[in-house]
């Protein structure tokens, strides 16, 4: 019988696995012999080779597309983008180290351990006004009655902000750590009861940390303190009161951005706030970017002054920055500008003790503006890539397929953007405007639907 056209003997395969063993010791000899040749050999097919052109991943959804043969003015306008975005990524480097070291330095002077009190900061900003431990007799003869008179303890204060600003604190003792409290506080010498107008009624269960700011100029208070829980045994609540010793009071209270009480417990937090975590993060994480950045069009503008014909690596390295740096740096931008310009954010928490940051600024200024469209456009840079073919018989409905299938492009490549400025955009940039909401949710809604479902329908037509 004649073999099969194509087919090979037994023969032949010993023969194909001697010649593919030798090509492999050829191969593990090369790199043993001329590490730095096997590397340049490895560099040239990664650059070359058409296994390693990422523009057929992206021509995989769209046949209207192919390669577009990138030429020297686009490479240089991509190293102008990329110019222009190192500079102010330097800048917004800078700015977060500013930031980050002026409120560690602002935490180490107020909030250190040796100024910490009932878990409390009590730095020169704070003035313990009144602490102690009241105590209150156990229930035990009331226990059988469905009203019980609730058991009552009273302490006077006296407070010198202005206008009064105080924090209450209520810390009931083991093992009755959870009961439940109420804390009626009003001027001295004036009608203490729950009912009257202007008193101050603080109502919960377990420890809380309350603070008041009153519009009355009165120096004394008195405090009333009824612990509504029954117990058989002897309970203990601790109370505390510190008034405040900023002097510029009411800046912070004209801030709209800023809640006093909101900002001070976030700061108490120290190291363990959120707001600094993620400032920190941003720090590291923006060094790291700036480093990919700056490596990346090193190594495309030597290129290009050595060799003219820069496309083909130029395309390979828009996709890895796509997806080391330009895609990841947005969340970090987003991280940045919450964890500084959030509601009660470390730029509040600064404005408790430094005027200087009780301004109207804007998260969006200029620089950080224009950090933001440097870094899209780096985003969107792959467009570049890709080329409409030029097909008889294309009419306007075809036209506008192209169009759309760009514009999810760019939905892709700046969704964590997108995405940070439509949840975000009243709570961050205080803009409730519907055109800002209907301008970032269609390539957020866009975008998303594209990264879920794609790979579902891949899913899909392999199998059927």
């Amino acid at each position: 019988k004649k073999p099969l056209r194509g087919g090979k003997n037994k023969q032949d395969t010993t023969a194909d696995e001697e010649k593919g063993g030798g090509q492999r010791q050829q191969l593990y000899g090369s790199v043993a012999e001329d590490p730095s040749a096997w590397l340049k050999g490895v560099a040239r097919w990664l650059e070359t080779s058409d296994d390693t052109d990422p523009v057929r991943w992206l021509t995989f959804c769209c046949d209207d597309f192919k390669p577009r043969r990138i030429k020297a003015p686009v490479v240089l306008v991509w190293l102008l983008i990329q110019a222009f975005g190192l500079l102010f990524q330097v800048i917004l480097l800078l700015e977060i180290g500013r930031n980050l070291e002026n409120f560690e330095g602002t935490l180490a002077a107020n909030c250190d351990p040796a100024q910490q009190q009932h878990e409390i900061c009590l730095g020169p900003a704070w003035n313990l006004s009144f602490t102690g431990t009241l105590t209150f007799p156990a229930s035990a003869g009331q226990a059988d009655f469905d009203f019980v008179i609730p058991r009552t303890q009273t302490f006077s204060f006296r407070t010198a902000s202005h206008p009064p600003t105080f924090l209450l604190g209520v810390q009931p003792q083991a093992p009755h750590a959870m009961a439940e409290w109420q804390v009626i506080i009003h001027p001295s010498g004036k009608d203490g009861s729950i009912g009257h107008g202007g008193n101050i009624v603080s109502h919960s269960w377990g420890s809380r940390y309350t603070v008041i700011t009153e519009r009355h100029e009165e120096p004394s208070w008195d405090a009333t303190v009824n612990l509504k829980s029954k117990y058989p045994d002897e309970a203990r609540v601790a109370m505390f009161i510190i008034d405040s010793r900023i002097s510029h009071l009411e800046d912070i209270h004209q801030q709209k951005q800023c809640s006093f009480e909101g900002s001070w417990q976030n700061f108490n937090e120290r190291d363990q706030g959120k707001h600094h975590r993620v400032l920190s993060f941003a720090q590291s994480a923006t060094t790291f970017f700036l480093l990919v950045q700056m490596s990346l069009a090193a190594l495309v503008l030597r290129r290009f002054f050595l060799f003219v014909d820069t496309g083909r690596l130029l395309s390979r390295v828009i996709v890895l920055k796509f997806m080391v740096q330009d895609f990841p740096q947005q969340m970090c931008i987003a991280a940045y500008l919450y964890a500084w310009y959030a509601d009660n954010g470390l730029r509040c928490q600064m404005c408790l003790f430094h005027p200087s940051h009780c301004d109207e600024q804007h998260p969006l200024h200029l620089t950080n503006l224009l950090v933001c469209v440097f870094t899209l456009l780096s985003a969107i840079a792959n467009q570049l890539l890709l080329q409409a073919k030029l097909k008889r018989g294309y009419d306007s409905e075809d036209e506008c397929v192209l169009c759309f299938f760009r514009f999810v492009m760019i939905s892709v490549s700046i969704l964590p953007f997108s995405t940070a400025m439509c949840f975000l955009s009243a709570m961050l940039l205080h803009l409730k405007s519907v055109a800002i909401y209907f301008m970032s949710a269609i390539p957020t809604i866009l975008g998303w639907g594209t990264v879920l479902c794609v790979p579902l329908f891949v899913c899909c037509d392999e199998e059927f």
